[in-house]
This record gives structure tokens, sequence and C-alpha cells, in this order.
């Protein structure tokens, strides 16, 4: 099945057969047939994304659990997220069908168009109103310090990936505005990476940009990491290494799970790759 046929607008989620999930790629219903940029902009207000509940990541049991002297909490980045390292993650907020208002984690990576955001699929497939807000709550007030910006098209594959493309907004792109991650498709990395998020379950309210910085084990297509995330994670990406020409890192994973002391992330590999290539330019 070509991509070309695979990339429609549908009136719910996009819905594939087993043996196709790992390679579709499905526009989903929040994509902007559906939802004009004014609208998106005009219905989510500060108090709107304030009072959006975070997505429960997918529970998985771990196949050998670490040893609990490894278990990392999580730590709250620095505000202000002014850091280039820092204003490159942030919040995807979207609308569920029956009209939930939720929000996962989300990282902007570079690309051709400067206007691809990565997050997950369990969070973005069959959304609307979809918009993403680098840094949001980095002075503490529920801010979005670098601007809303508004999808033009949502786009999720199997192995949980979502790539948002972001509308302009002021006549600037995303990427030149707060930068972005490097991307790669090499499989899991060797060592240790970081993990960011805004987790909203136990001691945190989803107001928080945090990170965990472990070592990772591979475990088939996935990566596992010591890292205590919680809910609202989701999205979140794995950034490691710093050889970009804007000294960040590259995003090579996104999480997708968590079950107490081990985080789930899905590793980007083929499926990730035409993914990205075919919503980077």
């Amino acid at each position: 099945m070509s991509i070309s046929i695979l990339r429609r607008s549908l009136t719910g989620a996009c819905t594939v057969t087993a043996a196709l999930l790992a390679s579709a790629l499905c526009v989903t219903s929040g994509a902007a047939a559906s939802t004009s940029t004014g609208d998106i902009l005009d219905y989510w207000t500060t108090s709107r994304m304030a009072s959006a509940t975070g997505a429960d990541a997918p529970t998985r049991t771990a196949p050998a659990a670490p040893a609990p002297a490894l278990l990392a909490e999580l730590t709250r980045a620095p505000r202000p997220y002014t850091d280039a390292d820092t204003r490159v993650h942030g919040k995807v907020f979207y609308t569920r069908s029956g009209g939930r208002d939720s929000w996962c984690s989300a990282s902007v990576v570079t690309a051709p168009n400067r206007s691809l955001v990565w997050s997950a699929a369990h969070c973005l497939s069959g959304t609307t109103r979809v918009l993403f807000v680098p840094a949001y709550n980095s002075a503490g007030t529920g801010d979005a310090p670098y601007g809303r910006w508004p999808a033009r098209r949502v786009v999720t594959s199997g192995n949980d990936h979502a790539v948002v493309v972001v509308s302009q907004v002021g006549g600037r792109y995303l990427q030149d505005v707060v930068g972005a991650n490097g991307i790669r498709f090499t499989g899991p990395v060797d060592g240790r990476t970081t993990i960011w998020g805004y987790p909203a379950a136990r001691i945190w309210t989803g107001r928080d940009l945090t990170y965990c910085h472990q070592p990772t084990r591979p475990d088939g297509g996935s990566t596992t990491t010591a890292c205590d995330t919680e809910g609202g994670s989701s999205g979140g990406g794995y950034v490691t290494g710093n050889a970009t020409p804007t000294g960040l890192g590259h995003l090579w994973a996104n999480h997708t799970a968590g079950s107490g002391a081990t985080a789930y992330g899905s590793v980007f590999g083929s499926t990730a790759k035409r993914l990205y290539d075919a919503n980077s330019s």
C-alpha cells in the first residue's frame, strides 16, 4: 500500500490492519482540513490549556525490573525554559472525540520545512484542535513564551510515532524561533540518554518540564530506562549527544509507556524514517 493512499484525512482515528500497522502513515482527523488555524488559536486560551488533562501512558510489565538502586526520579528543569536544550520541548494540546481536552509531551526536530514536532501516536490519533506550545509554563504562569503553533497536519504511524507539522506564526517558522533537536534513525543508543516531558501523576501536576538522564537498555523495538516517568510524559523526546550544529542532541526515540520504575521509548527505525521523510519537507 502506497504512502499516497494512506495519507488521507479520516473522520475518526486512523485504522489499518495489524499487518500494515508497522509501516502505515495515517493523517488523523486533527489535520488542518477539519479545524482552521484561527479556530485552534481561539480555542486554546490560557485557562483551557491549564485545565486540560494529561494523557495516561500505556503500562507494560518489565521483563526484568532494574535494581531499586538504579531508580531515577525526574528532575525539574530550571525556569525559565529559555536555554537552547529546554525551549525545544513543550506540550502538544488536542481534543479527543467526545470533547475531552488533553495534552502530551513533544519535541521539535530539525527538518527542511522548519516546522516539525515529534510526539506519540497513542496521544494524537483521532484528535482535533492540535496545538504545540514550546517551553510551556516557562514562567510558571501558564505562559507560552515562544508562541502557540497550530497544526496544519498531524500524521501517525506504527510503533507509536506521531508528527505534527505546524503553521507559521507571525510569518516565522517554529525551528527559526526555538531551534530544533537533531534526529537519528539508527536504532537504540548504547549509553545514557535524557528523557524530557511534562509528567502529571503522583507528585507532578503537568506544569513542570522535567528530565531524567539514565543508561538505556534495548528491548526489541523499544528501549528501557530506570526513570520514574508518569502520565503526561507520553511523546516526550529521548535525546542523546551534542553533535548537531546548534549544539543540541539527537532525538532517537519517543516516550511511549511506563511501568513503575521502567520507562519505555519507541526507537526510531525504518517506520519513523518513512514518517519523517513524508512530512519534513
